[in-house]
Protein backbone atom coordinates (compact mmCIF):
# COMPACT_ATOMS: atom_id res chain seq x y z
CA UNK A 1 0.00 0.00 0.00
CA UNK A 2 1.36 3.43 -0.38
CA UNK A 3 0.26 6.84 1.04
CA UNK A 4 1.74 10.19 0.87
CA UNK A 5 2.80 12.29 3.63
CA UNK A 6 -0.49 14.55 3.65
CA UNK A 7 -2.71 11.64 3.64
CA UNK A 8 -0.77 9.18 6.21
CA UNK A 9 -0.61 12.77 8.49
CA UNK A 10 -4.59 12.40 8.04
CA UNK A 11 -5.00 8.90 8.86
CA UNK A 12 -2.40 7.75 10.45
CA UNK A 13 -4.56 5.30 12.62
CA UNK A 14 -6.23 3.74 9.87
CA UNK A 15 -2.62 2.96 7.84
CA UNK A 16 -2.23 1.94 11.65
CA UNK A 17 -4.57 -0.62 11.69
CA UNK A 18 -2.98 -1.77 8.30
CA UNK A 19 0.54 -2.31 9.55
CA UNK A 20 -1.20 -4.26 12.22
CA UNK A 21 -2.95 -6.14 10.59
CA UNK A 22 0.31 -7.49 8.36
CA UNK A 23 0.56 -4.95 5.77
CA UNK A 24 3.49 -3.02 4.76
CA UNK A 25 2.82 0.93 3.89
CA UNK A 26 5.13 2.95 1.70
CA UNK A 27 5.10 6.50 2.34
CA UNK A 28 5.56 8.60 -0.49
CA UNK A 29 6.74 12.58 -0.93
CA UNK A 30 6.03 13.62 -4.55
CA UNK A 31 5.99 10.40 -5.57
CA UNK A 32 8.71 9.04 -4.58
CA UNK A 33 8.93 6.21 -1.74
CA UNK A 34 10.82 7.82 1.12
CA UNK A 35 9.92 5.33 3.94
CA UNK A 36 8.46 2.04 4.86
CA UNK A 37 6.34 1.26 7.68
CA UNK A 38 6.03 -2.62 8.81
CA UNK A 39 5.09 -4.39 11.72
CA UNK A 40 7.73 -4.82 14.60
CA UNK A 41 7.46 -8.32 14.34
CA UNK A 42 8.81 -8.26 10.92
CA UNK A 43 12.08 -6.86 12.14
CA UNK A 44 13.84 -10.19 12.18
CA UNK A 45 13.12 -10.78 8.40
CA UNK A 46 15.14 -7.77 7.98
CA UNK A 47 18.21 -9.07 9.43
CA UNK A 48 18.49 -11.41 6.17
CA UNK A 49 18.55 -8.64 4.06
CA UNK A 50 20.92 -6.92 5.73
CA UNK A 51 23.53 -9.62 6.02
CA UNK A 52 23.13 -9.82 2.15
CA UNK A 53 24.01 -6.43 1.33
CA UNK A 54 27.02 -6.94 3.47
CA UNK A 55 28.07 -9.77 1.61
CA UNK A 56 27.62 -7.74 -1.30
CA UNK A 57 29.21 -4.87 -0.34
CA UNK A 58 26.59 -2.61 -0.08
CA UNK A 59 26.54 -2.24 3.56
CA UNK A 60 28.43 -2.55 6.90
CA UNK A 61 27.18 -3.79 9.91
CA UNK A 62 27.85 -2.32 13.20
CA UNK A 63 29.63 -4.65 15.30
CA UNK A 64 30.33 -2.13 18.61
CA UNK A 65 28.88 -1.03 20.92
CA UNK A 66 27.88 2.82 21.44
CA UNK A 67 30.03 2.80 24.92
CA UNK A 68 33.49 2.08 22.49
CA UNK A 69 33.19 4.98 20.95
CA UNK A 70 35.08 8.13 22.45
CA UNK A 71 35.21 11.80 22.08
CA UNK A 72 36.33 13.65 19.29
CA UNK A 73 39.57 15.04 20.28
CA UNK A 74 40.01 18.82 19.01
CA UNK A 75 43.22 20.28 17.61
CA UNK A 76 44.71 23.52 18.27
CA UNK A 77 41.28 24.37 20.50
CA UNK A 78 39.61 24.57 16.87
CA UNK A 79 35.46 25.50 17.32
CA UNK A 80 33.70 22.29 16.32
CA UNK A 81 31.30 24.15 13.86
CA UNK A 82 34.37 25.16 11.99
CA UNK A 83 35.52 22.20 11.87
CA UNK A 84 31.89 20.89 10.32
CA UNK A 85 32.00 23.54 7.59
CA UNK A 86 35.37 22.58 6.82
CA UNK A 87 34.37 18.75 6.63
CA UNK A 88 31.23 20.02 4.21
CA UNK A 89 33.83 21.65 1.28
Amino acid sequence: MRVGTKELKNRLSHYLRAVRAGEAVEVTDRGFVIAEIRSASDVGRHDAALVVLERQGLATLGRGKVRDVGPVRRKKKRLVSAMVLEDRR
